[in-house]
């Protein structure tokens, strides 16, 4: 019995992580210490709290895939 295998991101998920990877440092400097949630990879939402930047997403994206991520803070920023 195998309990512990990983939910399977789909592939609208794969796609908003290859673009968070490709603009992260433009994305530390619009959004740093904010969540945000991204749909078709452009952020339809941001704020401080997760659960109001999911809940936000949930209602602009009605049933397609969107993902959520924090930004954290970066000390190369000027």
């Amino acid at each position: 019995m195998v309990d512990d295998e990983e939910p399977v991101e789909g592939t609208e998920d794969v796609m908003n992580d290859l673009w968070l990877k490709q603009n992260y440092l433009e994305l530390i400097q619009d959004y740093p210490n904010l969540w945000i949630a991204v749909l078709n990879q452009k952020v339809v939402a941001s704020g401080i709290g997760k659960r109001q930047v999911e809940s936000e997403a949930r209602t602009l994206a009605g049933d397609k895939e969107f993902s959520l991520y924090f930004i954290e803070p970066s000390d190369i920023m000027p």
